[in-house]
């Protein structure tokens, strides 16, 4: 609880009675009062906003002293209360008449505003001579910004759910991609070693699939395309998607090899073309 002191006739005086103080012994006076715990001075209506103050032993240790961070859920709650109060006043939503604004603006000098609605409408009404009609509604537009901070809040831990479930999968996916690719390295040996024991079995006929490429273009073909046309025939017949470096090593020398020593193909340049036998 915030106390004050009155700067014309020296009394002390609680926070909420503040506004009592000047309708009563100091009326008529501008209201000018001090707190009694940072000794700063507030004129008119600026003492509303003080809430909290320094304790004794922030006033009275060095300047290098740390407060300890309050243990008092009722001071939090309490706050969040204000704070909504404070949210009202800002927004241009509910539109206040001067009488229900006048009576948030006096809430905000209350620091134990009861946060249930008979407990409430009970504690404007006695304490702070508010009619009962204008506590409901007072009331009702406090609930009404309540719930849309819940649902604000809610909103906020939804998101933030839905994103930390979002990273955790991507985490798990992550992880079990590694496996997979080791996977498919360790088959790919045994791929290997099936495709050369087909081609042990099931010899690849260089000769005649050379000479059916070549013989497809009358006018030849050129060597690169033609090794291309061939590596597709000889990696189908191989039964494998692609071949390991130690089959292409040998495809490539086999392919050399049978097209110098084919005798119906000749090498013109980097062209490739059947030779033309003659018909006597």
């Amino acid at each position: 609880m915030v106390f004050f002191t009155c700067n014309i006739c020296g009394e002390s005086v609680k926070k909420p009675a503040v506004e009592k103080h000047y309708q009563t012994k100091c009326r008529g006076k501008t209201k000018n009062v001090s707190c009694m715990d940072c000794l700063k001075d507030f004129y008119e209506e600026e003492y509303v906003a003080h809430i909290k103050c320094i304790s004794e032993a922030q006033k009275y240790s060095n300047q290098n002293f740390m407060p300890k961070e309050p243990r008092n859920k009722n001071a939090q709650k309490q706050e969040s209360w204000m704070d909504i109060i404070r949210a009202i006043l800002d927004s241009s939503e509910y539109q206040l008449t001067p009488t229900l604004r006048s009576a948030f603006q006096r809430l905000q000098s209350v620091d134990n505003v009861p946060r249930k609605k008979v407990k409430f409408e009970n504690f404007v009404s006695n304490c702070m001579r508010m009619p009962r009609q204008q506590a409901a509604q007072v009331w009702d537009i406090l609930e009404k910004e309540l719930n849309k901070m819940k649902e604000a809040k809610q909103a906020e831990i939804q998101a933030a759910k839905a994103a930390k479930e979002a990273e955790l999968k991507q985490k798990e996916q992550e992880q079990e991609a590694p496996p997979k690719k080791k996977s498919k390295l360790e088959s790919a040996e045994p791929a290997a070693a099936a495709a050369e024991a087909t081609e042990a079995t099931n010899e690849f006929d260089w000769a005649a699939q050379l000479l059916k490429l070549v013989s497809k273009q009358p006018d030849g073909i050129f060597q690169e395309k033609l090794k291309k046309k061939l590596l597709k025939k000889y990696t189908k017949h191989l039964a494998v998607e692609q071949l390991s470096e130690k089959q292409t090593k040998k495809f490539e020398k086999r392919f050399d090899k049978q097209l110098k020593k084919s005798d119906a193909l000749q090498l013109e340049g980097d062209l490739v073309k059947r030779i033309q036998q003659d018909v006597s």
